[in-house]
């Protein structure tokens, strides 16, 4: 699909993509059902809405046959928007930059959702960080620094809780891990805001941190809806009435609300929306320009929080009793059908057009793009972006800020996260047809990642000594809920953790279990690190672990601890090696050669502190011994994250060698050949 609009068109059409609901002036005004009226208690649709799904649908499944990474790689080298991160981050040097940053900064510049007196603001599913920065670069370039009075309080997914899976969240902490007093991560330590228990606390510690009320929530939560993406739409839905229920609970009168969502043709998204239009005065949906054209993500923005509204305190009863259920999946709209008024129905099907077609039209263009090879359309879009950068910068009047003026140090935001790898490999049908393959054309696909993996961890020391910190460690006991499974660790490299994942969910085995981890101290004994059963729970198996593991450690007193084949994820078990590492043995080596961690040279005077350890890790809340900020960023977290990935792919080698082959095609009586594809045959060899 050839652009029909000239530059300047196109120009203005990425800028003006926002739609305003108007409240009716006459007749019957638009308002919440009053106390008793049915809620939750009818399950509908709407027609023309769910046409409008099936037109999107049909557009979108065009790109079935692309694959992920090519496909990508291809609509960013297009993005119109594409030069302005590039420009913030090298020309304006501005702190934290994202594509999130750039979102956040446009909808800061058209909408007036912050003043120049004190201004209270909270960030919900904030990871990593962006809009926080972007405020700040906002606030520091738009106002005289005494004008400026800013508290903010932030929360998210919790990346130091192993509990939360690695898929739901950021686990990018370079700004958080310098700002961790702001953020909120509630008693139970997940930062899960589905939990109305956590809605609650922290809803009230905004309020008694913050009397003048909190003039600004914003909301930037999502779900990974690649393996589903027609249904984008419900499975975000119960993240988005957490979303709304902390925002309305918490949102001082007269405040501003922010929150990212998607198409809007479910009937619990047309509830949604129509009750923000009935307590807020203005209701705006906002695509920014360097929001990615082919997505259907959208911004509400919700103007002057009406907080007295008639019949708001008993909605949100509800919706927090209704979100309480951890069965209810939340697409049930909020409004029965008669409910929602005609002319507010009319505007929104008016809006969910607008914004779709806007999208079908750029997953044209891209389409059109990427099968031909048209070189004045390829110019067409090298000038675009040109205008695109420009315009943003002077629409927005883009100046740098003054490094005394940033957040956190712009070296510390700035440093490598390490390599990345795609989680999703080839076209999503191809995803589709391997999900429900044979096992060995799935074992091949595991290989290729695995070949794909230590092609990028090469390098790796094999042998480090790690130098005693000067500083004694103070012992700080963090709890948390208990970790029933170990869905994430900031100790190993993200990859390297999917691909456990795979293994797990592929040959139903666990590889972390499969190195036979132990400790030997010194000749005198030896602890297998072992679940007792595949049912025991994460949590009870390392602390039955460590726990005989100091017991031993008070009884023999070895001279030599060494630590096998066995990797240290948790905090919990981090927070101990580093004690012992710095207070009980005189030196700590680390093989990644033979994979053990060896601990020489017992302080014997140091002893008595295991006992209080022992008391401290046999609570089962318990999460960490030591300040988690002792736990990262130095050289203890570097080189232990190196071991840990060197315990992994020896593991994963030896899972993925030809044994595991050789049980696949014992399982299938397809001939080899016939069952693993062309393309996948060269990749697939382990080298």
């Amino acid at each position: 699909m050839r652009p029909k609009l000239s530059l300047r068109d196109e120009l203005e059409q990425l800028f003006e993509k926002k739609f305003l609901y108007q409240k009716p002036s006459e007749g019957v005004a638009w308002h919440l059902p009053e106390k008793g009226q049915s809620i939750f208690s009818e399950f509908y649709q709407f027609g023309d809405l769910q046409r409008l799904k099936e037109n999107l649908n049909a557009v979108k499944s065009k790109l079935n046959d692309y694959g992920t990474h090519e496909w990508s790689t291809h609509t960013n080298k297009r993005d119109p928007s594409g030069e302005v991160v590039w420009r913030l981050k090298n020309e304006t040097k501005a702190e934290f930059v994202t594509v999130a940053w750039c979102k956040f900064f446009e909808c800061l510049n058209r909408f007036p959702l912050i003043g120049k007196s004190v201004v209270n603001t909270l960030h919900l599913c904030e990871a990593p960080g962006a809009f926080i920065a972007a405020l700040n670069h906002y606030m520091h370039t738009t106002y005289k620094a005494e004008e400026i009075k800013w508290n903010w309080r932030s929360t998210t997914l919790n990346p130091y809780y192993e509990g939360n899976a690695l898929n739901e969240m950021v686990t990018d902490d370079r700004f958080m891990f310098h700002t961790l007093d702001y953020w909120i991560f509630h008693e139970d330590f997940t930062g899960n805001l589905i939990n109305v228990a956590n809605i609650d606390n922290m809803s009230k510690r905004c309020i008694d941190e913050f009397p003048d009320g909190v003039h600004l929530i914003t909301a930037d939560g999502s779900i990974d809806c690649a393996a589903r993406p027609d249904a984008q739409e419900e499975i975000v839905a119960r993240l988005f009435t957490a979303e709304i229920l902390t925002a309305l609970s918490t949102l001082g009168a007269g405040g501003n609300f922010v929150i990212k969502m998607f198409t809007l043709f479910e009937a619990c998204s047309v509830s949604l929306l129509y009750m923000l239009n009935c307590i807020f005065n203005e209701v705006h949906i906002y695509k920014p320009a360097t929001s990615k054209r082919g997505n259907s993500e959208v911004y509400v923005i919700c103007l002057n929080y009406l907080k007295d509204s008639a019949g708001l305190t008993h909605l949100l009863q509800d919706m927090r009793a209704k979100l309480n259920d951890p069965n209810n999946p939340m697409v049930m709209p909020l409004f029965t059908k008669s409910q929602i008024p005609k002319d507010f129905l009319l505007q929104h099907e008016i809006c969910c057009r607008l914004f779709m077609n806007l999208q079908c039209d750029a997953i044209e263009k891209s389409i059109y793009a990427y099968e031909s090879n048209d070189k004045q359309y390829f110019r067409h879009i090298h000038q675009l972006r040109s205008l695109v950068s420009a315009m943003y910068y002077n629409r927005y009047h883009v100046r740098s800020l003054a490094d005394d003026l940033c957040i956190v140090r712009k070296e510390e935001t700035n440093k490598a996260l390490g390599f990345w790898m795609p989680v999703y490999g080839g076209s999503y049908t191809e995803r589709q047809s391997l999900k429900h393959g044979d096992l060995l054309k799935q074992i091949y696909c595991l290989r290729r990642e695995l070949n794909q993996v230590e092609k990028c961890t090469n390098g790796a020391t094999i042998c480090t000594c790690v130098e005693k910190r000067q500083e004694l460690l103070k012992v700080h006991l963090t709890k948390s809920t208990p970790i029933s499974k170990l869905q994430s660790s900031l100790f190993v490299t993200e990859p390297l953790l999917l691909l456990r994942f795979r293994i797990l969910e592929t040959l139903d085995i666990d590889p972390i279990w499969q190195t036979a981890p132990k400790c030997e101290l010194g000749n005198k004994k030896e602890i297998s690190y072992q679940p007792l059963n595949d049912d025991e729970p994460y949590y009870k198996t390392q602390q039955r672990f460590f726990l005989a593991l100091l017991e031993s450690l008070l009884d023999l007193k070895p001279e030599k601890l060494v630590f096998q084949n066995l990797v240290f994820l948790t905090h919990y078990a981090v927070s101990l090696l580093l004690f012992l590492t710095n207070e009980i043995y005189e030196s700590t080596e680390f093989d990644n050669n033979s994979h053990t961690i060896t601990l020489t040279g017992l302080i014997q005077n140091k002893l008595k502190q295991m006992h209080q350890l022992m008391q401290l890790m046999s609570d089962e809340n318990a999460h960490s011994i030591l300040n988690i900020k002792e736990l990262h960023k130095n050289q203890f977290s570097s080189v232990l994250l190196q071991y840990n990935n060197g315990v992994l792919l020896a593991c994963y080698r030896r899972l993925l060698g030809e044994d595991s082959l050789t049980v696949a095609v014992n399982l299938n009586s397809t001939p080899l050949t016939q069952q693993v594809p062309d393309n996948m045959k060269e990749t697939a060899v382990l080298t």
